[in-house]
């Protein structure tokens, strides 16, 4: 927020020509972009030289639609300098408004809302009394009433108890726990230095986390709020805003250097959440005064760039993903990429903040991004967090919280190309998920071009009136990848911990299918496989489905002979848009396996290949149950064993898979030991070194 008052003083003669198409260029959305170093560097300095004009343009455009919106508006007024009376009017009412029927509409009686209290401290660093960009745009009536309603949103929601708890635990679901905890450490900053403020003490709750997280409240106009937590964490002291400042300061230092050694995030590269998480995490190396949380803040974001930038194709993410929507282009993390990349902006929420940020990518970032060519094929390994602690009973006061385990035995696979990525996550059959480490899990296929498309495995309802619905990936499976080969199935059983007072509801066993979507250059079918081109890249999916599927028996049914089932070809059957194949055996195997031009001329040539490789079922005890074994194309193609009865750890190549490696980072270009919280990013000449110890 500090260098940009100047940039925007510099540059805000642009804003005349701010709609010109030519300020919004970027490479990242160049489905042609010719990368060299010397182009890289003609678009870092176009981004910045256009940057003012840019964040004037989306505020220009804001929009007070949607759920939590409303505030949008009043802050691109006060950042534009436009309507500063009837803005601070308008402000004064809403911010001491008794009206339910308002306060419903502005989210003003929801606590956990995940956007107003970073709106409200931006107002405040930015165009209040001491305002970094705009001093005095927020009248010194509308300053106060903004602080006396943040301060009694905050007063039990930060509970300095809860900054000495790990950093793993997390209330309510990884985004809602950033959202209080990174408010806290902001509004304590804030309160510290304000005198009607600095002296308060807060309430010493300690009955733990989740004080008024209660969706009967949170989402209604008049309900109770909920019972607080059952722990007894208060010990009787005074505290003050700089007690909680410093407790918050202490838990972020902890938090930045566990996730660096272990592994992020819970909602890994979720649609929609990575706009809260990353956006917060922006906001402490923007507004924290602690100089060596603000350095460490900056590391972990780069890293978090770092890993973002090998793992997509033209700012569209590949590989496995947590609390997704599965057919999503425009994610949090293009949208955020876009811009600064040279691209738009947004002043939607979470999103503003990020045109008030001093962060910006370093060049490594941007040559890992855009030299799709140069990164060549690789393979990308790391570890995430979502295993529960199996600690029965679970502590008083978690009743809102998961209580994460700090080693965590959930792997995530990409194998990465200038095509494709294809990518899952792997996780260990004994693993305690939480109630949310697979939820609406993604796994697939994301090719290079327009729109980002993609295949997927996914779960399918259909209606009364015959359409059928899909494409979020609201079930959960089981896979397991080796390079250019994974195999997927829906997970017949898994453990899950939820907290107390959630409820644990059953996902299992749904009607599956897998989405291709109608944006490829051919799609063939042939002996029960499905074959796509799209560009440079070829994919084969085969639907494995083995005798009595429907089920068997005993002494009515004969078995068939033999230590292998026959595998029935006619084993799907399309929707009637032709962009979905459903799954006659719910719990059929699924391959996919890609390839790339360079290795097969024509998508025939990749048929031949494919229809040759061995494909068989093993037979298990119980006729209908198999064991799948598959190898790929190409001498480095390894057997991949995966059974499809049981929860059995697969093999590939005759090995076990390793579900805890000993690299909690591992690419070529992203390394990083399994704790040891040194980071080493790298290409070519240019290498970046984070130390979180």
């Amino acid at each position: 927020m500090k260098k940009i008052v100047s940039t925007l003083c510099a540059v805000l003669a642009l804003s005349t020509f701010a709609i010109a198409g030519e300020v919004f260029e970027n490479p990242l959305e160049d489905q042609a972009f010719d990368y060299s170093e010397k182009s890289v560097q003609k678009y870092i300095r176009k981004a910045a030289s256009t940057k003012a004009a840019r964040v004037e343009y989306a505020f220009e455009n804001a929009t007070g639609e949607g759920l939590r919106e409303a505030w949008c508006p009043y802050f691109a007024n006060l950042y534009l300098g436009r309507d500063l009376d009837e803005t601070n009017a308008r402000l004064l009412e809403l911010l001491t408004t008794e009206d339910p029927v308002v306060q419903q509409k502005y989210r003003m009686n929801d606590h956990w809302c995940l956007a107003i209290n970073q709106q409200f401290y931006h107002m405040y660093y930015a165009f209040g009394s001491k305002g970094a960009v705009s001093p005095g745009r927020l009248y010194p009536e509308t300053e106060r009433a903004l602080l006396e309603l943040l301060w009694n949103r905050m007063k039990y929601k930060d509970d300095i108890h809860l900054a000495g708890k790990s950093t793993w635990w997390m209330v309510g679901s990884e985004n809602h726990d950033l959202v209080a905890k990174v408010s806290s450490l902001i509004s304590s900053q804030i309160f510290m230095n304000e005198p009607d403020f600095k002296d308060r003490l807060y309430p010493d709750l300690g009955t733990g986390g989740g004080n008024k997280y209660w969706f009967h409240r949170m989402y209604a106009k008049d309900a109770v709020d909920g019972p607080q937590g059952r722990a007894d964490w208060g010990d009787g002291k005074d505290y003050t805003a700089r007690d909680h400042y410093r407790a918050w300061c202490a838990y972020f230092d902890e938090y930045f250097t566990e996730r660096a050694k272990k592994g992020f995030f819970l909602e890994r590269a979720s649609s929609n959440y990575m706009a809260v998480t990353v956006s917060y995490l922006t906001d402490i190396f923007d507004l924290c005064d602690d100089p060596s949380l603000v350095r460490e803040a900056e590391s972990f974001i780069d890293l978090v760039w770092a890993e973002w930038a090998q793992d997509q194709l033209n700012g569209v993410r590949g590989g496995a993903k947590t609390r997704n929507n599965g057919l999503q282009l425009e994610d949090a993390m293009y949208e955020f990429a876009r811009f600064y990349m040279g691209g738009k902006g947004s002043s939607e929420t979470h999103f503003f903040a990020q045109l008030l940020s001093d962060y910006e990518l370093k060049p490594i970032h941007w040559e890992m991004a855009l030299d799709r060519e140069g990164l060549g094929e690789f393979e990308y390994i790391s570890r995430t967090p979502g295993e529960e602690e199996n600690v029965w009973p679970r502590p008083l006061g978690t009743e809102r919280t998961l209580v994460c385990d700090t080693d965590s035995r959930l792997k995530r696979y990409s194998w990465v190309t200038p095509d494709y990525i294809l990518g899952c996550q792997m996780d260990h059959p004994g693993a305690i998920h939480s109630h949310l480490s697979n939820q609406a899990r993604w796994q697939g296929i994301t090719f290079k071009g327009p729109e980002g498309p993609r295949v997927f495995p996914t779960d399918f309802k259909e209606d009364d009136e015959g359409n059928f619905s899909g494409k979020k990936t609201s079930g959960f499976c089981r896979a397991v990848q080796d390079r250019k080969v994974m195999i997927v199935q829906q997970a017949r059983r898994w453990s899950q911990m939820n907290p107390d007072w959630f409820p644990a509801k059953s996902t299992m066993d749904l009607d599956y299918a897998i989405h291709f979507g109608a944006n490829h250059d051919r799609l063939l079918e042939r002996d029960g496989w499905i074959f796509v081109e799209n560009g440079d890249a070829f994919l084969a999916v085969r639907p494995v489905m083995g005798e009595y599927a429907d089920g068997w028996t005993i002494l009515v049914d004969d078995a068939s002979p033999g230590l292998e089932s026959e595998i029935i070809e006619d084993s799907y059957e399309w929707t009637p848009d032709r962009e979905t194949v459903l799954l006659k055996d719910k719990h059929a195997g699924m391959i996919f396996e890609a390839s790339r031009r360079i290795y097969h001329a024509t998508l025939e040539d990749f048929m031949e290949d494919v229809l040759d490789n061995l494909l068989v079922l093993d037979k298990t005890v119980v006729p209908g149950f198999h064991v799948l074994r598959y190898r790929g194309c190409g001498e480095e193609a390894q057997e991949i064993v995966f059974n499809l009865a049981n929860n059995e750890i697969p093999m590939i190549g005759g090995q076990r898979v390793d579900f805890a490696p000993d690299m909690v980072f591992d690419s070529p270009y992203l390394k990083s030991e399994y704790e040891s919280g040194i980071v080493k990013i790298s290409k070519g000449d240019r290498e970046l070194i984070l130390d979180f110890n």
